[in-house]
């Protein structure tokens, strides 16, 4: 299976029905990551955090390490993100020295996204169990920045189900190729 990443849009929901640990999955998201280095940001069920990293780590890394951009600049987007989620300002210090395993899984997938939000990634790859979070016990605030992402970016959805809430992600015809825009 060949996949043509240029042929798809900002704004649109693509889906493969494989999740992200099975084989197929990780291979999209390798050939998208390898097309567009840093610039892939995951939301996963879990939330995808390093455990024996501290959240602000997790939080602040796959930016600084892909765009070498100054910690001043990435802390800005931080807090950015953060007030654009309503996490409150006087529980922040807290939350980001705190490891993964101390957060609930909700707080895990809300600082997913605000992890997102401080890569301002090219693409957004989303496990369907992340989305039906979303779609349900998540915050207003969650679900309007989520929304703006998603008009910003491609989704490529990924797990049972997906294929009901997105189209297909098209392919080249091409026998292990991957084509980029």
């Amino acid at each position: 299976m060949s996949w043509n990443f240029a042929a798809c849009a900002p704004g649109v929901c693509y889906g493969i029905e494989r999740e992200l640990d099975q084989r197929e999955g990780h291979a999209v998201v390798t050939a998208l990551q390898r097309l567009y280095p840093g610039r892939v940001a995951c939301l996963q069920e879990s939330g995808g955090f390093v455990n024996n990293l501290r959240v602000w780590e997790n939080l602040i890394l796959p930016a600084w390490y892909h765009e070498s951009a100054s910690l001043p600049v990435l802390e800005a987007r931080l807090v950015a993100a953060m007030d654009a989620l309503a996490i409150p300002a006087d529980g922040r210090a807290a939350l980001t020295a705190a490891l993964p395993a101390a957060l609930s899984k909700s707080q895990r997938r809300e600082l997913a996204l605000a992890r997102s939000l401080v890569q301002s990634p090219d693409w957004l790859a989303v496990e369907t169990e992340w989305l039906v979070w979303l779609n349900g016990a998540a915050s207003v605030a969650c679900k309007e920045v989520y929304g703006a992402l998603a008009l910003r970016c491609p989704v490529l959805l990924f797990g049972a189900g997906a294929l009901q809430h997105a189209e297909p992600l098209p392919d080249t015809g091409e026998e292990n190729a991957v084509t980029q825009g």
